[in-house]
């Protein structure tokens, strides 16, 4: 069979393809073989791919790789594929190449580590001997499902080549024919191995893949792709059709199906934690769940799966028609994925493939290695702290003044005092008032003191002379003085008896800072997002921040300088973990800020095929309100009423008032404490003077 007439159906061929699956892609990428050892039929694959590349309506960026090129063909196509996925947004690719499979290999390590996103939508294999059953066979193609595979028909095509061969890729002293057959063994055998009898077949009336027989099919092109959907064989090779010589196609099927629309129960592997309300993840017996896990028979065991985000992927497998297969990691079991590469928990076995999709209040911690779907949900962190505590009792005299009134006071009445003093020693000098025959400094001073504190405190005091007039204005002005200084005291001392005072409130994530408090949470993934900041606030929190289990954090929510992580949902509620007992509540405040926001996403494999369905599924449940419905469904459902309510009356300012108390000593140990302040201070003085006078009669 010549060559002729089979190559003459390239062109036609390619430009319906092309025409109809890639013309207005913005970039296509084109990786061939150009050598001297390049067959025939892969040269007219190429020279028929120009002349429709530049027939296109629109202009393309068009990227070519020349695997002839390279002398480490896998490592050197690995980065010249992600160099050209970096450089642009690559929509199409076509390969023309003996070995396809090196080219998917480059795919799969560039969309593993390449900076952009898969954006590619079509793949067009141009084979000439490669078997459907061993390519389209490759795990790797389950990330490309839309391709597209063109090669000869199942018969041998031999021969020396007639008509014009490119100049620009034919050399002489080249071979001149080409093989393209497709049996390894020389008889002719359909795709499936089996001896073919032309005669037989043509009276079934059945090819291969459950075709009509193609009555030219000696010189026809076959069009493969892989089978994708359905719970098994998703890896089977199907013919989709095949170009006859009239340019005409036999089946006129869909040539790029949407795989994505009807899963036909393919499964979905995924990953889910317990996290109230996004995800309720428990194994229970065989039956009594409503989705199957990953290993059933393992422990003959179902999944059961609640929560919003549960809805959102069940839902989403509804839709879709697939299989949901949940794996469960128990409460607050995020896990990591470290520098070294090795990883732990539900996102670790994301980023070992172990599950295809993991859900569950995930935030944007690893997008570098992973992917992430369209946002779900606000959820912000903030802080459970103490409440203002009623100062001390014992602290009430000292209340009505600050610190700095306190020390005006003390340095007013040791002015006076010294005044007085000095006021007394002038009346001695110039002789006025009773006859003293000496001045004892010491005791004049001291009595200065006593007379002028007694004032301030309105208490009567030793007799003073009023013998001159300098003395009886300072006296009666320091009396005012005084007498007002007490009214203002006073007044205040009462209220403060009335309406307790209570320490300031740590009520905002600033203020959390300056206090250096400590918080906590059951997973560092709490303070992942801000673990790196560059903010100095934020550096505080995370380094203060500490992992403990739920009996620890039940004892810590009665601390009076401890603090536990809490979230604010998207539907206004908050989430508290079941280690807070409302009791616990009565003395806590919800701070008023957020340490940081995010928004909850479902993280996927590299390059997870359906990403872009599942984001349109999360866009139509946010629209509708089905989301913010769930969540406020499992909130009611699965969270304490009652701490709910008080967290509610937290958030709006609202505080019920307790009953009257009578009053217990606690109260009134602000009078205790200036009674055993006075008491003591008398004490210690009295074994002074007494030890004074000790020592004098020794001498």
């Amino acid at each position: 069979m010549l060559l002729q007439p089979l190559v003459m159906q390239l062109s036609p061929l390619l430009r319906i393809i092309i025409g109809e699956y890639f013309a207005y892609f913005s970039s296509i990428l084109i990786v061939h073989n150009h050598t001297s050892s390049t067959t025939l039929l892969q040269l007219e694959y190429l020279r028929s791919l120009e002349l429709v590349l530049q027939e296109l309506p629109q202009s393309v960026l068009l990227q070519w790789i020349n695997v002839g090129k390279f002398s480490d063909v896998e490592e050197s196509l690995e980065w010249q594929v992600m160099a050209a996925v970096n450089s642009s947004s690559t929509e199409g690719f076509i390969t023309i190449l003996s070995q396809t499979n090196l080219f998917l290999h480059a795919r799969y390590y560039a969309t593993r580590n390449a900076n952009v996103r898969l954006k590619d939508k079509r793949y067009l294999f141009l084979c000439e001997d490669e078997h459907p059953q061993e390519l389209l066979a490759m795990d790797i193609l389950q990330f490309y499902p839309h391709h597209l595979m063109v090669r000869p028909g199942t018969r041998a095509v031999t021969g020396p080549v007639t008509g014009p061969v490119p100049a620009a890729r034919h050399k002489e002293g080249q071979g001149t024919t080409v093989n393209t057959e497709c049996t390894r063994d020389g008889i002719p055998r359909d795709v499936n191995g089996n001896v073919r009898d032309g005669g037989a077949e043509a009276e079934a009336g059945v090819g291969v893949g459950g075709a009509a027989t193609l009555p030219y099919r000696d010189i026809n092109f076959e069009l493969w792709t892989q089978k994708f959907v359905g719970a098994f064989g998703n890896l089977d090779a199907v013919r989709l059709d095949a170009f006859l010589p009239n340019e005409t196609f036999a089946s006129r099927v869909e040539l790029y199906p949407n795989k994505l629309l009807d899963l036909q129960r393919r499964t979905l592997r995924m990953g889910s934690i317990t996290y109230v309300p996004y995800t309720i993840t428990n194994y229970v017996p065989a039956g009594e769940g409503n989705e199957d896990a990953i290993n059933p028979h393992g422990a003959n065991r179902s999944i059961a799966y609640h929560g919003a985000e549960a809805n959102v992927m069940k839902t989403f497998c509804q839709v879709h028609n697939c299989h949901l297969r949940v794996e469960a990691y128990g409460a607050d079991n995020w896990g990591s994925i470290y520098e070294n590469e090795t990883s732990d928990g539900m996102l670790g076995d994301i980023y070992d493939q172990r599950v295809e999709l993991a859900i569950g209040c995930i935030y944007n911690w690893y997008d570098g290695i992973t992917e992430t779907s369209h946002h779900i949900a606000r959820s912000s962190v903030t802080i459970l702290g103490p409440a203002p505590a009623p100062l001390p009792s014992w602290r009430t005299n000292i209340l009505p003044f600050n610190g700095p009134t306190w020390l005006l006071l003390i340095s007013t009445i040791l002015i006076c005092a010294v005044f007085l003093y000095v006021m007394k020693f002038a009346s001695y000098r110039l002789g006025f008032g009773r006859y003293e025959p000496k001045f004892h400094h010491v005791r004049k001073l001291e009595h200065s003191l006593l007379d002028t504190f007694a004032l301030f405190i309105q208490q009567p005091s030793a007799p003073l002379s009023f013998d001159r007039f300098a003395t009886r204005f300072f006296l009666a002005t320091l009396l005012c003085a005084t007498i007002t200084l007490e009214n203002i005291y006073s007044g205040q001392l009462k209220s403060l008896l009335t309406v307790p005072f209570y320490s300031a409130p740590v009520d905002t994530i600033e203020k959390w800072a300056q206090a250096g408090w400590k918080w906590a949470a059951p997973s560092i993934i709490w303070v992942h997002t801000v673990e790196s900041s560059d903010l100095v606030t934020e550096q505080i929190l995370a380094r203060n921040f500490e992992v403990r289990d739920y009996s620890f954090l039940a004892n810590a929510s009665f601390s009076p300088n401890y603090g536990l992580g809490i979230e604010r949902l998207a539907s206004g509620s908050l989430s508290v973990g079941n280690y807070v007992p409302a009791k616990a509540l009565e003395n806590r405040i919800v701070l008023h800020d957020d340490l940081y926001f995010d928004w909850t996403r479902a993280v996927s494999i590299r390059g997870w095929t359906l990403m872009p369905e599942l984001d349109k599924h999360i866009l139509t449940c946010q629209e509708t309100g089905l989301y913010v419905h769930w969540e406020l469904e499992f909130v009611v459902k699965y969270m304490d009423k009652k701490v709910q309510e008080i967290l509610h009356d937290m958030v709006n300012g609202h505080k019920a008032k307790g009953a009257p108390k009578p009053l217990n000593v606690s109260n009134i140990s602000g009078a205790l404490f200036v009674l055993a302040f006075g008491f003591t201070f008398a004490f210690s003085a009295l074994l002074v003077e007494t030890a004074i006078c000790g020592l004098k009669k020794i001498k």
